[in-house]
């Protein structure tokens, strides 16, 4: 049997990043009875001094890893510049992904990367709508640049219940995202 060469692996991590946030989210939350969804940020799961917080935090560096290998794909896959802006800024995103278990929350730089986080995600996802525009792949363009603006207007518009409600749903974005990425790089 053939095996799979190395990048063809990676075009899968994307998935896989999201996989492990989501594995990451729904351990945490099962191991602290007090978070509530519709009171807390996901964030609160990690803070400095909680119970358990070394599950939220390692599994976001897991997945920050991950993902910035991923973006590595991207950038080798990418054949245009849009594209490549698309997958540095997408790096970017990664990174502060990273940062937040890193810098978990209670330390200073955490609500920086995290909003960096969710911000870059979904400007790359735009411009990776943008960039299949110009290339007329219609369907996945218009796919890419809906979730990016569903995902800004919902953030912005929607009356959430918690930080943690609307995280959630920007994940959900980028879940749909990922899962349509396999399509095309």
């Amino acid at each position: 049997m053939e095996s799979m060469h190395p990048r063809r692996i990676l075009r899968y991590f994307g998935v896989l990043a999201l996989a492990i946030g989501w594995l990451t989210i729904i351990l945490s939350i099962s191991v602290n009875p007090w978070f509530s969804l519709e009171r807390n940020a996901l964030s609160d799961l990690g803070a400095v001094g909680r119970e358990n917080a070394w599950i939220f935090n390692s599994g976001l560096v897991v997945a920050g890893v991950v993902a910035a290998l991923y973006s590595i794909y991207l950038l080798k896959a990418a054949r245009d510049k849009l594209e490549t802006l698309a997958s540095a800024i997408f790096l970017m995103s990664s990174i502060h992904l990273i940062l937040i278990g890193l810098y978990p929350e209670g330390t200073y730089p955490h609500l920086f990367a995290s909003y960096w986080f969710f911000l870059s995600a979904g400007f790359a996802v735009l411009l990776f709508g943008a960039a299949l525009l110009i290339k007329r792949d219609l369907f996945l363009g218009a796919s890419f640049v809906l979730i990016s603006a569903i995902g800004f207007a919902g953030a912005a518009l929607v009356p959430w219940p918690s930080i943690g409600s609307v995280e959630v749903f920007a994940i959900m974005l980028l879940s749909i995202w990922a899962i349509l990425m396999l399509n095309r790089f």
